[in-house]
C-alpha cells in the first residue's frame, strides 16, 4: 500500500510539473504574440511529455497572417535535416562513404578533391554561406545553383573551420541526386516523408495544390506586409513545408532506429547529442531542437519575420531547464549624444564573417552614423550608448563596436537576436 501510494505522488509531481512548465511556456508565448513578435505553431516536449502545443496568432492583423494547427510553412533550413539523413542513409544503404570527396561526384568541382562529404554535412567545407549574388536570380534550379558554387572561392581549407554554409547543402542534394536510383526527390519522398509517414511534408515547388498553407509576412516600418512571391519560392530544389506535429513525429521516431541504424542515428546528433537546425527566409522562421539527454524537443514553424529568434531559443532553453530566463516586454531605446570624434573610429567597411560578400559602409553625416549595405541602402543609426546603437527604438535588433586587439573597431550586427561578426576590410 505504501508502495503505491508513494507511487501515485510521484506520478501525480511530474504531472504537476508538466502543468507549470506549460503554464510558463504558455505565457511566454502569449507575451511574445503580444509584442507582434510571433504567429505561428508551437510544439515542445521533455521526456516524451507534451508540454506545450498551441496556435499564437498576432492580433488586429491582416487576415491573410492568421495561422491555425493544420497550417504549413515553409521551414527553410529545418530541412537540412532530412538532407543529413538522406546522405547517411545513402551511407548504410551502401552507396556512398563519408570519406568520399566531392570530385568523385561532381569530377569538374574546382578543389573537389580535397572536400569530403563528411565535411559539407558539417559545415566545414570552406565553401561560403550563400551563392554570391543569388538574390539577382527569381528562380534557381539544382543544376544552376551547382554551376554558381563551382565559381565561389574556398573561406578557408577544409576541415581546418566550421563556417555554416547553405551552398555545400545545395552539393549534398545533388550527391543525394547522383546516387539515389530514381533521383533525389524520390529518394527524400520513399525514405523519409513515406516511411515516417510525414503527411504534411513536401517540396513547396512541386506541390501543385497546396492547402492550409501559411502565406509569409514580414514588419516594414511599423507594418506587417506579405513577402514576395519570388522570395518564397526562389530555390527549386529543398524548399520545404511542414507543420510542428510531422517534425516532432519525425523526432520521435528517428531516434527509435527502426528507419535508420543507431551508430548513424547518433551521428545526426553529432558529439554534443544535439540537432538543431534553425531555418529563416522571408516571411518565414522555423526551428528544430532535439537533445537526447536532457530529453527536450522544441519546435516552431512561423509566417512571420520579425521574431527575437535567438533569445527565444536561448529563453525557453533555459526555461526547460529550470535555469533564469525574462519574459518578453516592450521595448523603447532611447537615443544619446555621442561627439563625432567617438563617432568617427565606427566609420569603415565591413564584411559579415559568415558572408563575405555581405558589405556594409558606416558614414559619418551631420553627426549622425549611416550604414549602406552592398545595394546602397542607407540607414541612420542612433546611438543608445557610446557603442551600441539601433535603428528602431522597439526592436531588440542593433550594433555593436567593439575594440579588437589591433586597438580597431568591429561590428557586431543584431538581427532578429542573431549576433553577426563582421570583419574590418576598411
Amino acid at each position: 500500500m505504501k508502495l503505491y501510494t508513494f507511487f501515485f505522488i510521484f506520478i501525480f509531481s511530474i504531472q504537476l510539473s508538466a502543468q507549470q512548465y506549460g503554464k510558463d511556456l504558455d505565457e511566454y508565448f502569449t507575451a511574445l504574440t503580444g509584442l507582434k513578435n510571433f504567429n505561428g505553431n508551437v510544439k515542445i516536449a521533455k521526456n516524451n511529455t507534451i508540454l506545450l502545443d498551441k496556435t499564437y496568432n498576432i492580433q488586429d492583423a491582416d487576415k491573410a497572417l492568421e495561422v491555425n494547427k493544420n497550417s504549413k510553412f515553409i521551414i527553410a533550413s529545418v530541412s537540412k535535416i532530412f538532407v543529413k539523413y538522406g546522405i547517411l542513409k545513402l551511407a548504410e544503404q551502401g552507396k556512398l562513404k563519408l570519406s568520399d570527396t566531392l570530385n568523385k561526384y561532381i569530377p569538374d568541382f574546382p578543389k573537389g578533391e580535397k572536400i569530403s562529404i563528411e565535411q559539407l554535412l558539417f559545415h566545414q567545407s570552406g565553401l561560403p554561406r550563400e551563392i554570391k549574388d543569388y538574390e539577382k536570380y527569381e528562380h534557381l534550379s539544382l543544376e544552376k545553383i551547382i554551376e554558381l558554387a563551382k565559381k565561389e572561392t574556398l573561406q578557408f581549407e577544409p576541415g581546418t573551420q566550421t563556417l555554416y554554409s547553405n551552398v555545400g547543402y545545395f552539393i549534398l542534394h545533388s550527391i543525394i541526386d547522383k546516387r539515389s536510383d530514381k533521383g533525389y526527390w524520390n529518394f527524400i519522398q520513399t525514405e523519409i516523408i513515406k516511411k515516417y509517414k510525414l503527411k504534411n511534408t513536401g517540396e513547396f515547388n512541386s506541390a501543385q495544390i497546396l492547402s492550409d498553407f501559411a502565406y509569409g509576412f514580414s514588419g516594414e516600418n511599423g507594418k506587417i506586409i506579405p513577402v514576395a512571391h519570388n522570395s518564397i519560392n526562389r530555390f527549386e530544389t529543398g524548399n520545404y513545408f511542414s507543420t510542428t506535429d510531422d517534425l516532432y513525429s519525425f523526432s520521435q521516431q528517428l531516434i527509435s532506429g527502426k528507419h535508420l541504424k543507431k551508430d548513424l542515428v547518433l551521428k545526426m546528433f553529432g558529439k554534443n547529442s544535439q540537432l538543431i537546425q534553425a531555418g529563416g527566409r522571408p516571411g518565414y522562421r522555423a526551428y528544430y531542437y532535439q537533445d537526447l539527454k536532457s530529453g527536450i524537443t522544441f519546435i516552431f514553424t512561423s509566417n512571420f519575420t520579425d521574431i527575437p529568434f535567438q533569445k527565444v531559443t536561448e529563453d525557453i532553453i533555459h526555461l526547460l531547464n529550470g535555469e533564469p530566463y525574462t519574459i518578453p516586454q516592450k521595448i523603447n531605446k532611447k537615443a544619446i549624444e555621442v561627439p563625432d570624434e567617438i563617432l568617427k573610429q565606427y566609420t569603415g567597411k565591413f564584411a559579415l564573417e559568415a558572408d563575405q560578400s555581405q558589405i556594409f559602409n558606416i558614414i559619418l553625416e551631420d553627426h549622425f552614423l549611416y550604414i549602406l549595405d552592398k545595394d546602397g541602402e542607407k540607414t541612420k543609426i542612433y546611438p543608445e550608448s557610446s557603442t551600441s546603437f539601433f535603428d528602431n527604438p522597439q526592436s531588440e535588433d542593433g550594433y555593436l563596436f567593439v575594440k579588437g586587439s589591433d586597438q580597431q573597431y568591429y561590428l557586431i550586427i543584431i538581427s532578429t537576436g542573431v549576433k553577426l561578426n563582421t570583419k574590418r576590410i576598411q
